[in-house]
């Protein structure tokens, strides 16, 4: 057991390594920094939480299908020596490059995060902690929700190149946020619960209106705690089984 978590740990500092000076660890800062500096700053006495929707609808998709690309190109354009000279099972080495993702998809939420929490100090109310309590679990709730992408655009890089790791789990993403009326329900199903599932915590609709421009539907959508929850479970799984089923084909094709 513990040789399995010094092998994981060995791989993870790895992928910290080669993205450092790298492109993955730029994109997970810089673009999350647009649309918070946009919005969180108060009007009045009050920050417009419109902009972190927008942020965690498109922007968020966009960041993690490019991080979650880099980072499976940064082997692939060496053939995976990097990856095979760890001398840890390759499906191990999988695993550090999905938790790496997931943590460089944390990142670009605590910095949104962070950013609402300096706007916050400015309006009437000041900082408070409820208030950084909710702003915190949504971006745990954002990283969740969108972590399904990250073994997708792994596979899909290593498998068919960099294009098909990018654009195929961005535009499911999109597609999956935008038709969240459709879906029965849509805090179950990953890319429409990124959409969905910050409603009930943040006042903003998944349109980007307040949430007092429907508040009918805007309740509908907070009120069920037990559809949350569930959902936040679903993503998590889906983010383990993902995992699980890219890295098991990993080490085959790699072995071979």
């Amino acid at each position: 057991m513990s040789g399995e978590k010094n092998g994981l740990l060995a791989s993870l500092r790895a992928e910290a390594l080669k993205s450092r000076h790298a492109a993955p660890v730029r994109l997970a800062v810089i673009m999350a920094l647009p649309m918070p500096l946009l919005g969180a700053m108060p009007y009045l006495g009050h920050q417009s939480f419109s902009a972190w929707n927008y942020w965690y609808t498109l922007f968020l998709p966009v960041t993690l299908s490019l991080v979650a690309a880099c980072v499976a190109q940064a082997d692939a354009r060496v053939r995976m020596r990097g990856v095979l000279s760890l001398g840890v099972p390759l499906a191990r080495a999988w695993w550090a490059k999905a938790l790496w993702c997931l943590a460089l998809l944390a990142l670009s939420n605590l910095v949104v995060f962070a950013v609402y929490l300096v706007g916050s100090a400015f309006t009437s109310q000041g900082l408070t902690a409820a208030g950084t309590l909710t702003m915190l679990c949504c971006a745990g709730a954002n990283t969740l929700t969108a972590s399904w992408m990250i073994p997708a655009g792994l596979f899909l890089t290593a498998r068919l190149g960099m294009l098909a790791g990018i654009f195929c789990p961005l535009a499911v993403q999109v597609v999956g946020a935008f038709a969240w009326s459709v879906i029965p329900l849509p805090q179950l199903f990953p890319p429409s619960a990124t959409t969905v599932i910050p409603t009930s915590l943040i006042p903003v609709l998944p349109s980007g209106e307040p949430l007092a421009a429907d508040m009918a539907l805007g309740g509908a959508l907070a009120a069920d705690g037990a559809l949350t929850v569930a959902g936040l479970v679903v993503c998590a799984l889906a983010f383990v089984g993902l995992t699980a089923a890219t890295a098991a084909w990993f080490a085959r094709s790699e072995e071979r």
